[in-house]
């Protein structure tokens, strides 16, 4: 018995090993079919295992002879798209290639035509859904789901999205900003923060709260109860956390949530683990709560006027007043109709609207702060443009549809596109072939096909910086597109970039979406809610297709693209019209050695550009992608000052950039 234990043992490695070498020369028979270059990887960078333990065996990889690992090493860190960015394509000299692994084959994108033709052609191309089960989490959503069910969601899930809802949005991001802006200023005396990435994603916490529920959440230390009409309160009676906490728990720690099974969640030993699960506990049960009382309110033909995603779902899924049983009482949610999406499905599009809104709005919040700290010049010029949009209109008389087509086609929308393009909420836009459908794609002008059973990545990092579909605009010709220079969205005004004319626009916005049809290329009807929003102004300069893709493309493209547009343009609107953003130099000099030096004098600049190198090594090396790319490692604390009280004149700056 023994002896047959220990020769299985021994087996084991063999039979591994066989399987092993069978999978790779499969998977590399299939990349040299496929017409596209290829490199060959050790490992598969998605396993699971690997993504978990890779920091653990990079040290001793590291240490291999160069001449071994220079072909492949860095294509096994699984950000490495963010590490090299473009490099890797140029180095290979194709805008597509496969990295060929024993687990499976990848293909990576950075070309726009072939981007084009996967995200329009979807049926051919899904969206492997086998990545996305995790955000399931309380129901199947329109993230979540592929084909003939993607379409339903799609279908009922879009119609929240009206610009109706997209001026409240701005009404409530103009009211949180300036709370968030007096947290920051208080008396009006400067100071600095090093709170930045936490205090945005509590302001879009604020904001897809009231969206998504219609649940205003008040600033802590700026506001208090009662002091807004428009306030209204949950009650936590029966809950362990409130809802803000609840909520903005279940947010910081959904990784948790996301990759452990529920079970041991529950009962793990960690303190942090408990949390996570009390929290996934606690906002379900909110969840839940607000539903059934919207629901009911809808039975009785109760509806409010406002913003609130969560009552719109409830309508989009069939229940109104006269859906009601006639049998049923006053307050009961039974209908007589079948609901076109079940209770778990409204929840789970309402979570992921949740989801996806928070993250992707404050990280542009966050980064354009930062890069306009960095670039001064361009700030001054945002500063000017926001003087002739308000002049000296109070924030009250702010205008939806007078003023935020001028904010879009002006300068605060060229802050807010290139920082899209540097900082995309994403780095892979993940698509696939499914198994034993290889596609063809036309690439170069030849015909190369992707094999099949195969995950394909729209390298969006990689794309927005490919030479040659972007402008460079530096003085001396070289390539800036490494460099944060919103000015490049003015070249080419009033015609797109191949030369075709402008598209179809309403005060300065697209009204319709400038890549989308009435027809896929499969030949269905897409009248799917496609976003009618834009991704640049009209008067702009405009990429080609698939060169731009930070909310996506296609008919999978971002359903709250315009959400997010109002809401950052807003905020950032009310952040510079009267104050100036400058990088916190505390950790070099404190205020009082700063105000003894002079002022654009050799020790005041040596000081700045010690904070500004430390701000982009931090905006280079401290980046991470969990959800979205976010600054992982450390903080940039900056410092909001009265404009015209700036301590480095922008003349300096100009030069030291």
């Amino acid at each position: 018995m023994v002896s047959l234990v220990a020769l299985a043992v021994m087996l084991l490695p063999i039979l591994y090993s066989i399987n092993y070498y069978r999978c790779f020369a499969r998977n590399l028979a299939a990349a040299k079919r496929s017409g596209i270059p290829y490199v060959i990887v050790p490992v598969y960078v998605f396993r699971r295992f690997w993504l978990i333990t890779h920091r653990l065996w990079m040290p001793f990889i590291q240490k291999l002879p160069r001449s071994w690992t220079k072909s492949w090493i860095d294509f096994i860190v699984p950000e490495w798209s963010w590490t090299h960015l473009y490099e890797p394509f140029e180095r290979i000299g194709s805008d597509i290639f496969i990295t060929v692994a024993p687990g499976a084959n990848m293909v990576w994108v950075a070309d726009p035509s072939a981007i084009s033709q996967i995200t329009t052609r979807r049926n051919d191309f899904p969206k492997p859904i086998h990545m996305y089960s995790s955000i399931s989490i309380f129901g199947d959503n329109v993230v979540s789901t592929e084909g003939a069910i993607w379409r339903h969601h799609r279908k009922i899930t879009s119609p929240p999205f009206t610009e109706k809802n997209n001026a409240l949005v701005w009404t409530e991001s103009l009211h949180q900003a300036q709370s968030m802006l007096k947290g920051w200023v208080g008396n009006g005396e400067a100071k600095s923060v090093d709170t930045i990435a936490k205090d945005t994603m509590r302001l879009s916490l604020h904001v897809i709260s009231r969206a998504g529920f219609g649940v205003r959440l008040l600033w802590p230390g700026v506001e208090t109860p009662g002091e807004d009409k428009a306030e209204e309160s949950v009650g936590d009676k029966g809950h362990k956390m409130t809802y803000t906490e609840a909520l903005g728990t279940f947010l910081h720690k959904l990784l948790w949530v996301m990759l452990m099974p529920r079970w041991l969640l529950k009962n793990s030993p960690f303190k942090t683990h408990k949390i996570a699960y009390q929290s996934y506990i606690e906002w379900g049960q909110y969840m839940n709560e607000l539903y059934v009382a919207k629901k009911a309110e809808i039975l009785r033909g109760e509806e409010k006027e406002g913003m609130d995603i969560l009552g719109a779902l409830v309508n989009g899924a069939g229940i109104t007043s006269d859906s009601k049983d006639a049998n049923s009482s006053a307050g009961s949610p039974a209908t007589t109709k079948k609901q076109l999406l079940s209770d778990e499905e409204i929840l789970g599009n309402a979570f992921v609207f949740i989801l996806a809104g928070h993250e992707t709005t404050a990280n542009s919040i966050h980064f354009s702060m930062l890069f306009l700290a960095l670039h001064r010049h361009s700030q001054v010029r945002l500063q000017e443009d926001l003087d002739s949009i308000f002049d000296s209109k109070p924030i009250s008389e702010w205008d939806y549809e007078r003023d935020l087509p001028k904010l879009f086609a002006g300068m605060v929308g060229a802050v807010l596109n290139e920082e899209l393009r540097l900082v995309p909420p994403v780095i892979n836009i993940p698509k696939s072939t499914l198994a034993g459908q290889p596609q063809p794609l036309t690439f170069n002008g030849r015909q190369v096909v992707i094999p099949s059973g195969t995950l394909i990545n729209l390298d969006a990092v990689a794309v927005h910086r490919n030479p040659k579909y972007w402008p460079s605009i530096s003085v001396d010709g070289s390539n800036d597109l490494k460099e944060f220079k919103p000015e490049r969205w003015f070249i080419g005004a009033k015609s797109s970039s191949n030369g075709a004319p402008p598209p179809k626009t309403v005060n300065g916005a697209l009204t319709e979406n400038s890549y989308a049809n009435n027809t896929d290329s499969e030949g269905e009807d897409s009248n799917l809610g496609v976003s009618a929003g834009a991704d640049t102004a009209s008067s702009m300069y405009h990429p080609v297709r698939g060169a731009y893709i930070p909310f996506s493309e296609g008919y999978r493209a971002c359903l709250g693209r315009r959400f997010a547009q109002v809401e950052v343009l807003a905020v950032l609107a009310v952040i510079f019209r009267e104050y100036t953003v400058e990088l916190a130099v505390d950790e070099f000099a404190s205020d009082e050695e700063v105000a003894k030096m002079s002022i654009g004098g050799e020790e005041r600049g040596a000081v700045w550009d010690k904070a500004a190198s430390r701000a982009r090594r931090l905006m280079t090396k401290g980046m991470g992608s969990i959800i979205t790319l976010q600054m992982r490692e450390g903080q940039v604390p900056l410092r909001f000052v009265k404009r015209g009280e700036e301590r480095f004149p922008v003349e300096e700056i100009k030069i030291r950039e």
